[in-house]
């Protein structure tokens, strides 16, 4: 934990609270759950292989944070079901939700056969959608809570070779600003975050020269680091963010609003 993160936890406290965050065995998930726990908050790690959140819960243990591992592909609607009635009997309910779970297939749009595109669709736009209306269930007895979708700035600006994840993670802000409008009585704030690109695997795609050329795009001048994707979730989980709900934050530093 870096001081700055410190002194942010000193604003924040997550005590109490239940979270789930999917795809957290790496990267932005992992990133998250670790700064929600350091909050307080007791997290779910979640993801397709029960091995690979084990590893984690145990890292985090052995940080003193809270923690359980609970495999879940959100592609399958027995899954979600299993999720729910876990939260419910284990816990009583849900209070956070992160949906970071993810598939993003490098591919030409000549290229995305059927079979790719419905797997992309079964996890990155139906698998969130289902697991966001359980996730309401846990959280209206219990006042409300908050779901923050894990977008990207692709959203907005398409990047070639990654069509099917672009016009996804377009319905995915679409989804929250749905979800925000219907279930905002109930108490559910529903917010996307929409990252630029972060040092994960899919940055990976770009290297050499196409990752200088990205680089030389984005007015900070370098990508951004999982963390700082962490932090930006961390508040709309927060009190701080208790009037937002319907809103797409973009951490890029800069990059959508040069030329791209």
């Amino acid at each position: 934990m870096t001081k700055q993160d410190a002194a942010l936890l000193d604003l924040i406290t997550l005590k109490g609270k239940i979270a789930l965050v999917t795809g957290s065995t790496g990267g932005i998930g992992q990133a998250t759950a670790r700064m929600l726990a350091e909050a307080g908050a007791h997290v779910v790690i979640s993801s397709r292989k029960q091995a690979e959140c084990e590893r984690v819960v145990a890292e985090f243990k052995a940080s003193g944070l809270s923690a359980e591992a609970r495999a879940c592909h959100i592609g399958r609607s027995e899954d979600i079901a299993a999720m729910q009635q876990h939260l419910n009997e284990a816990h009583g309910g849900l209070d956070i939700l992160v949906n970071n779970a993810v598939l993003s297939p490098w591919r030409s749009i000549d290229d995305t056969d059927v079979p790719l595109f419905d797997k992309a669709v079964e996890v990155n736009l139906k698998g969130n959608w289902y697991i966001s209306a359980a996730a309401v269930r846990l959280m209206r007895p219990r006042g409300g809570g908050s779901i923050v979708n894990v977008s990207s700035i692709a959203g907005w600006h398409p990047e070639r070779m990654l069509s099917l994840y672009s016009t996804l993670k377009t319905a995915t802000i679409g989804m929250s600003r749905s979800f925000a409008l219907e279930y905002g009585a109930s108490g559910v704030r529903v917010n996307t975050v929409s990252p630029g690109v972060i040092l994960t695997k899919l940055a990976d795609a770009f290297e050499g020269q196409a990752a200088e050329r990205m680089i030389n795009k984005t007015p900070l001048g370098r990508f951004g680091a999982p963390e700082e994707i962490a932090r930006t979730i961390l508040f709309l989980c927060s009190p701080l963010s208790s009037y937002m709900t319907g809103a797409d934050l973009v951490v890029d530093g800069g990059l959508s609003v040069s030329v791209i």
